[in-house]
C-alpha cells in the first residue's frame, strides 16, 4: 500500500471518528484519499521551501494533522518568533498571519493561502476607525484596550492588546495606570463585557484582601464601571462581535447542561451567551462550579488537567476535532452544530498548494505613501502593513506581554 492510501485510510478512520458529527458526509473515503495525496504534496513543497506550516484550532481535521504548530493566534506567534522559521505558512483567517509578521518582522516570509477578503473577520470589518478617532477626540487621554482579533491599524493606535485568557488582567493595569482616564475595551462586545466584570472583580477581591472596608469596594466598582467602555458600534453589518459566537444564544449553554447533567461548560469569552452564562453562574442558575469562560489554549489545558471527562464547549467547532484527538478517553460535545467559521474554513489544501507553488500570498511591509494604512494594498501574491503601523503594534503587543 502506498504512503498516500495508507494516509487516506487512516485519516478516513480519525476523521469520521473524532469528527463525523461534527461535519457530516464530508469525510468520505474518496476526499480522504485525495486529502492524503495533497498533504503528500504540501509536505514535499514544504521541505522544499523551508517552510513551517502553522494552523489554528478552527481549521478542519486535515490541517490539523499537518501542521507543525497548532495554537491560537497569539501563541502560535510567540512560537514562531524563537522557531528560527525563515518562511512561515500561517492557515487561519488573514489578519492572524499578519500580527505574526509584524511580531517576526523581517525574520521570515509570512504567507497566508488567500487574501484577507476571504480569510476575513467580522471583528476586524466591523471596526469603525472614523468612530475611533471620535472617541480619542473626545477622550484625549483615553487608553484603548484591543483585543488581539484586530487589524494591524487597530493595534498601532491601541495602547494595550490583550487576548482571550489575559484580558481581565490587562484592563486592570490600564484602570490602575491611568487613574481618571476613560478605558476602551474593543472590538468585541461580549469579550469586552464578560472581561470588564472579570477585571473589576478581581480589584474588588484585591481590596478586600488588603482591608478595604465595603464603601470603597463600592466606590471603586463604580468607577470602574463608569470608566471602562465596551466597544458596542455596528458597523458595516457586523455587531462588535464573531459572528460565529454571537450566534450561540443565551439558553444554549442551559440547554446543553440539561441534556448532559455531569458536564463541565466551558466558554470561551467571545461568545453572545457569555455575558448571561456568567450572570446565571453567579444567580445558581448555572451551576458556578461547572462553568468556566477560557480561550481556546486554555480549554484544552483545563480539560487535560480536569478530573472531569465530560464538557460542553462554547467555541468554534474546529477546537473539539483537537480536543477528542488529545484526551479520546474524555466526551466533548459542541454547545452548537452551527458554530463555524466560513473565514476560517476558507482555508483549504489547494489554496495551500498554489500558495506553496506560486509564493502566494505574502504579507510585506510597506513604506509611507505606498498605500492607505487603514485600507493597505493588497492583490492576488500581496497584502502590504506599513512599517510604522507594524513598529507601533509591536508596542502595544510588547506592553502586554510585560504585564
Amino acid at each position: 500500500m502506498s504512503e498516500e492510501d495508507s494516509l487516506g485510510e487512516e485519516w478516513y478512520e480519525k476523521f469520521n471518528r473524532f469528527a463525523g458529527d461534527l461535519y457530516p458526509g464530508r469525510y468520505t473515503l474518496p476526499f480522504c484519499m485525495e486529502l492524503a495525496a495533497q498533504a503528500v504534496e504540501i509536505g514535499v513543497l514544504a521541505r522544499e521551501k523551508g517552510s513551517v506550516i502553522t494552523v489554528h484550532n478552527y481549521l478542519h481535521p486535515e490541517f490539523h494533522e499537518i501542521g507543525e504548530l497548532l495554537g491560537d493566534s497569539l501563541g502560535l506567534a510567540q512560537k514562531l518568533k524563537t522557531s528560527g522559521a525563515t518562511r512561515v505558512d500561517f492557515e487561519a483567517v488573514h489578519f492572524m498571519g499578519a500580527t505574526a509578521k509584524m511580531i517576526l518582522g523581517d525574520q521570515a516570509r509570512v504567507f497566508t493561502c488567500d487574501g484577507p477578503d476571504v480569510l476575513g473577520c467580522s471583528l476586524v470589518s466591523g471596526t469603525d476607525y472614523a468612530w475611533l478617532e471620535r472617541w480619542k477626540a473626545h477622550n484625549p487621554r483615553g487608553v484603548l484596550v484591543t483585543y488581539v482579533n484586530s487589524s494591524a491599524y487597530a493595534k498601532s493606535i491601541s495602547d494595550y492588546i490583550c487576548t482571550s485568557g489575559n484580558a481581565d488582567r490587562i484592563i486592570v493595569h490600564a484602570f490602575l495606570n491611568n487613574p481618571g482616564t476613560q478605558i476602551l475595551v474593543l472590538p468585541d462586545k461580549f469579550l469586552g463585557w464578560v472581561m470588564k466584570a472579570k477585571a473589576i472583580d478581581l480589584m474588588s477581591e484585591e481590596m478586600r484582601r488588603d482591608g478595604a472596608d465595603d464603601a470603597a469596594v463600592a466606590a471603586m466598582r463604580d468607577d470602574a464601571d463608569r470608566r471602562i467602555e465596551v466597544y458596542q458600534h455596528a458597523y458595516q453589518g457586523n455587531h462588535a462581535s464573531c459572528y460565529v459566537h454571537e450566534r450561540i444564544g443565551d439558553d444554549a449553554p442551559e440547554l446543553a447542561l440539561e441534556e448532559y447533567p455531569n458536564a463541565q461548560l466551558i466558554v470561551h469569552p467571545e461568545c453572545g451567551c457569555a455575558n448571561s452564562c456568567r450572570f446565571k453562574a453567579s444567580q445558581g442558575i448555572l451551576p458556578s462550579d461547572r462553568v468556566y469562560f477560557l480561550s481556546t489554549e486554555q480549554m484544552v489545558q483545563h480539560a487535560l488537567r480536569s478530573d472531569c471527562d465530560e464538557f460542553v464547549v462554547a467555541t468554534e467547532l474546529g477546537l473539539i476535532y483537537r480536543l477528542r484527538k488529545e484526551m479520546p478517553n474524555k466526551t466533548f460535545h459542541p454547545v452548537s452544530p452551527q458554530a463555524s467559521c466560513r473565514f476560517m474554513k476558507g482555508n483549504t489544501f489547494p489554496k495551500l498548494l498554489r500558495s506553496l507553488r506560486e509564493d502566494r500570498v505574502e504579507i510585506v511591509f510597506c513604506d509611507d505613501g505606498c498605500c492607505d494604512p487603514k485600507r493597505p494594498y493588497q492583490d492576488e501574491h500581496v497584502v502590504h502593513i506599513n512599517r510604522k503601523v507594524a513598529a507601533r503594534s509591536r508596542v502595544a503587543i510588547d506592553r502586554m506581554l510585560t504585564i
